[in-house]
């Protein structure tokens, strides 16, 4: 296969054979994928009553045991963003309405025809990028933009009102047709023309990884009031899944299977694996000074296959010359 050259190769290739490296892995992947706010994540118990911190560290746990099959039996790391399989307990079994598992954390092939695939699909990403109570096209577009594409989102600009139209049993709305009134300000189209229409791809997923064909509302009687239906009401709402990543030509999708396809086909998204890893291995962001091991870096990455220890030995090689 191909060969990283450079004086610290040797001994960067004896540092990921040591059984250390997967610990390495592990913190890289941790804040790569911000696994801290996974398992601090709090959930509306009303709406995900599953929702226990034992379900988001096994979450975390299907993101780790997929990673460490790509990276230590040297397969193609783009995978990351397309396997169409998992490793899942029976608590993510119950999530993803899966026949439990043989054995916890088992292989487990998904079945045909479902639009869950690689990160994108996981409880992790999905849950990660949620609300309490709901999910966010906005959230989940920044994340696939500043994590997956190494673009940086600016903040809204000050005073900017990030209120969405409210939802009443009267009007019942999905987060799109919430999102396409917000972006009506001048102000807020630029950024969010890039993050929602990533984000709408995934609404077919709730706020913890569910999937849903419609979104459905409950509405609760307000306290205090005289109310002819006491009891709470519920309406469904279709959902509009189609979504695009400007800047990447021809990446209309509509699910996460698609979009991961359309990620791990992406240079864009190549690159940003390598400078990924580069952060965390340097610890701090890249800078011009930078270019040539990133650039040797992903030449590596690129010219195994995408495998992922060619690139951790090129960029460990790089830092310790």
């Amino acid at each position: 296969g191909y060969k990283v050259q450079g004086r610290g190769e040797e001994a960067a290739r004896r540092m990921i054979d040591d059984p250390r490296s997967r610990a390495s892995l592990d913190e890289f992947l941790s804040q790569w994928l911000r696994f801290d706010l996974l398992l601090g994540a709090v959930k509306d118990r009303r709406l995900y009553p599953q929702f226990t911190p034992e379900l988001a560290a096994a979450m975390a746990e299907e993101t780790r045991l997929l990673t460490h099959d790509l990276v230590f039996n040297n397969r193609d790391f783009m995978e990351f963003f397309t396997a169409d399989y998992g490793y899942i307990n029976s608590d993510l079994a119950g999530v993803y309405k899966f026949a439990a598992p043989p054995s916890e954390f088992a292989k487990v092939q998904f079945p045909a025809g479902i639009d869950r695939a690689g990160i994108l699909g996981q409880g992790s990403f999905l849950a990660l990028t949620s609300k309490p109570g709901d999910t966010s096209p906005t959230i989940r577009g920044v994340f696939v933009r500043e994590h997956f594409l190494c673009q940086g989102i600016p903040d809204p600009p000050p005073g900017t009102n990030s209120t969405l139209p409210e939802v009443t049993a009267s009007k019942p709305r999905a987060n799109r047709d919430r999102l396409e009134e917000h972006r009506s300000s001048p102000a807020c189209m630029a950024c969010h023309s890039l993050i929602d229409p990533v984000g709408y791809g995934f609404e077919k997923f709730d706020a913890i990884g569910q999937r849903r064909d419609k979104l459905k509302l409950t509405f609760l009687p307000l306290p205090g009031r005289e109310n002819k239906s006491p009891k709470p009401t519920t309406a469904e709402v279709e959902l509009d899944t189609r979504g695009t990543v400007q800047g990447i030509a021809g990446s209309d999708f509509s699910s996460p299977k698609e979009l991961g396809k359309i990620l791990a086909a992406s240079p864009r998204c190549q690159d940003c694996v390598v400078k990924q890893y580069f952060r965390y291995a340097a610890g701090r962001r890249e800078n011009s000074d930078d270019e040539q091991a990133i650039n040797r870096a992903i030449q590596a990455f690129r010219g195994s296959g995408f495998r992922f220890r060619e690139l951790m030995i090129s960029i460990a090689g790089s830092l310790s010359v």
